[in-house]
């Protein structure tokens, strides 16, 4: 029974190691790209980083794949940036949720409230609220990259 459980977690892990993209898996998807590069945006693109003047496929194999592509016009030339997400997490210590976050009993009051004491003072297991958010970006006017930024938060 311990070998069937095992092996399945065996199997499970192998799946999600494999969906993970690195810069060599994008580098083997992508060797025409990389190989036209020169050997210092070689050694730049291997250690993640970017340049202005790269390809599109170089900042690909270097970031990976965008969360989200906005598009639009900058001072008459149309551009495109890729906005890559991460996840931060959120503990809320108020007692207030925004509507979508209401169920139950309790869901048409203001506050959520614990039923029988009045306010329940502590916060509760649930409290935690996982958001995408930005944090890197990068610029392209036709096929090259015209800048890149990094969204540091202050908080």
């Amino acid at each position: 029974m311990a070998g069937k459980i095992g092996f399945a977690l065996g199997c499970i892990s192998c799946l999600v190691l494999a969906a993970c993209s690195t810069v060599d898996s994008r580098i083997k998807e992508k060797p025409a790209v990389y190989s036209s590069l020169s050997p210092r945006d070689q050694a730049l693109i291997k250690s993640g980083m970017i340049r202005e003047g790269l390809p599109v496929g170089a900042v690909y194999i270097a970031w990976g794949a965008p969360a989200q592509i906005r598009s639009g016009s900058r001072n008459g030339h149309a551009y495109e940036a890729w906005v890559y997400t991460t996840l931060k997490t959120i503990v809320t210590t108020d007692y207030f949720y925004p509507e979508f976050y209401r169920f139950g009993l309790y869901r048409y009051s203001g506050y959520w409230r614990y039923p029988f004491l009045g306010s329940y003072p502590y916060g509760y297991a649930d409290d935690f609220i996982s958001i995408e958010v930005p944090y890197k970006t990068a610029f392209f006017e036709g096929n090259r990259c015209t800048g890149w930024e990094y969204i540091r938060d202050n908080r």
